[in-house]
């Protein structure tokens, strides 16, 4: 998933739970919606106030420059029924290997979604007991 506008902005490449999420959704009015908000809102979108910066031991950032160093994700609401986008930027490098693999021009800078969040998941996901 690209942004398609005049000028793209950056890439959105999906992992495999935002994708079974998208495929869940069907042909609901919600996913030409969901597509558009993930085209223009993982950067500096509406929401962008209102984003949690995390890493992978669920250590909360205010700023990701504070962090240890490593890969900072990052929890955005969307401006569609209250979906939540878990993403990370893209290395250098994968920005690289997109360009190898597709013909048509890629942007800058792109996002890895890792997972797209409906709402209801605060109710029906609940803690992993071990």
């Amino acid at each position: 998933m690209t942004h398609t506008g005049p000028k793209r902005t950056y890439e959105v490449v999906l992992g495999p739970a935002a994708i079974r999420t998208i495929q869940s959704i069907g042909n609901h009015p919600d996913r030409a919606e969901l597509d558009g908000a993930l085209s223009t809102e993982l950067l500096n979108g509406p929401n962008t106030g209102k984003e949690l910066r995390f890493d992978s031991d669920i250590r909360a950032y205010k700023d990701s420059a504070a962090s240890s160093g490593g890969v900072i994700y990052t929890a955005t609401p969307l401006s569609v029924s209250g979906y939540t986008a878990i993403h990370r930027p893209l290395a250098e490098n994968e920005i690289k290997q997109l360009r190898g693999e597709r013909s048509s021009p890629i942007a800058d800078q792109g996002f890895y979604l890792i997972d797209i969040l409906p709402a209801e998941s605060a109710f029906t996901r609940g803690p992993l007991l071990l």
